[in-house]
This record gives structure tokens, sequence and C-alpha cells, in this order.
């Protein structure tokens, strides 16, 4: 990681530098030379160590996912919320989004497949993490949970009502319904 004028070391001589600055005003003697060579000499360290290292002997950071804040628990009473919580939250939702936006992508995909292989891949890989297709076909229509594309003409009394065929499959993740799917109702019975 690199700081400019940051990290360990360069913290320590800075603290090094002020002290003797310090002393060189403090002295309860008044002025003294050595001291104050003491002090230039500090400040001077610390600038050749800032400008030429430029780097912090501080540890780098891990590859890959951020572990989580390691933060003490506040004192009762405080208020004070650790970091680690107000972060868990944020990390949590954007995994989310972006599984959303990805499953999303797959479906467009899926629909257009032409490749019998290809489409059968999705499939495959919506089943290992849980996103279903829907196929509405001889449930009765319920419009919160199925778009009517287009109806025809039942043949008996018992069909109306009733899903003939799914144009589009829906999809479900995990149980929450992505897309509604498009069907075909049977309404009315023919006359004769």
């Amino acid at each position: 990681m690199t700081n400019r004028l940051g990290g360990p070391l360069v913290g320590a001589l800075a603290g090094l530098a002020a002290a003797g600055l310090g002393a060189v005003f403090l002295t309860a003697g008044g002025f003294d030379a050595r001291t104050l060579a003491v002090a230039a000499a500090s400040v001077l360290v610390t600038a050749v160590v800032a400008v030429l290292a430029g780097r912090s002997i501080a540890p780098k950071a891990a590859e890959g996912p951020q572990a989580p804040l390691l933060v003490p628990a506040p004192a009762a009473g405080t208020g004070n919320i650790p970091v680690g919580q107000l972060a868990e939250p944020a990390r949590t939702a954007q995994s989310t989004a972006d599984r959303t936006v990805l499953v999303e992508a797959c479906i467009w995909m899926r629909d257009r497949a032409t490749s019998p292989a290809l489409a059968q891949h999705l499939d495959g890989a919506f089943a290992k993490v849980g996103v279903a297709q829907v196929d509405a076909t001889g449930q009765r229509f319920d419009p919160a949970v199925h778009e009517a594309g287009s109806v025809i003409a039942a043949t008996n009394p018992a069909e109306d009502g009733i899903i003939a065929r799914t144009e589009t499959p829906g999809y479900l993740d995990r149980g929450r319904l992505l897309r509604h799917p498009i069907v075909t109702v049977f309404r009315g019975q023919v006359r004769a």
C-alpha cells in the first residue's frame, strides 16, 4: 500500500520530530543549540523517509473479499454502532442486487437461446442456484401470478379460466417471483 507521508514508520518519526521541536521551545534553560540540532535532524529524517520510501510498513490487504471489520463492542449506553455492523447489511444488499442482475441477464439469454445445448446449460445453472422456470399449463388463471397473452375458446365449461399453454415461462428465484409467465387462457365455451 503506497502512502505518501503516512504509515507507522513515518508517523513515529513525525512524533519524534514534534517532540524534539517541543523540547527546543520548552527547555527551562532557554535556547539550546544541541536540542535544536536533534529536533532539526529528526524533522529532516522524517521528510527523507516519507519522500524516498513512499511506502508504509503496514501489511498489505489480503486479496479477494474484504474480511469483516473487527471493532470492539461499544460500552453500554454509548450509542455507538460498530462499523462492522454497518458494513454487513450494505454488502448483503449489494450482493443481492448483483445476483438479481446476473439472473435477469441469464433469463434474457435463455429466452433467446437458439442452441439446445446452450438452453440446457442455462437450465442446469439455474437449477444449481435456485432459479426455476414456471410453466403454468393446466393451472387456474390468477392475474396476480400469471399474465394473459391470449385467450382461446374453451371446449367445455370445466376448462373456463384454465391455462391452455404457457407462451413464455415465468421464473422463480428461491421462491420469489422474478417474472410472471405469459399464458393462453381458455375462456367461455364454443357454441354449436
